[in-house]
């Protein structure tokens, strides 16, 4: 971001880049008041912000052992090695 004025795009990356991040820096003070100024851009912040709430407002599903080894088979992962304690 070496331009004087702050582009849609470098901001999307900054936010994508440093989105679990408090900085208090020029580039940051920059891309604030960009944000101030482009509604498309806070839209885009806003929807992140509420995606990762919703992330962390459910916990993580259980699947079947059945249903979990055949999502994994289907994308082509390997299953970890998990010694289950009897």
């Amino acid at each position: 971001m070496k331009n004087k004025s702050v582009r849609c795009k470098e901001v999307f990356n900054h936010i994508c880049d440093h989105l679990d991040e408090r900085i208090d820096s020029p580039q940051c003070r920059e891309i604030r008041g960009h944000l101030d100024r482009c509604p498309n851009c806070m839209a885009y912040l806003d929807s992140l912000k509420k995606t990762i709430l919703l992330y962390r407002a459910y916990s993580e599903p259980r699947l079947p052992e059945k249903t979990r080894k055949r999502l994994h088979s289907v994308l082509k992962l390997q299953m970890p090695s998990i010694k289950r304690v009897k």
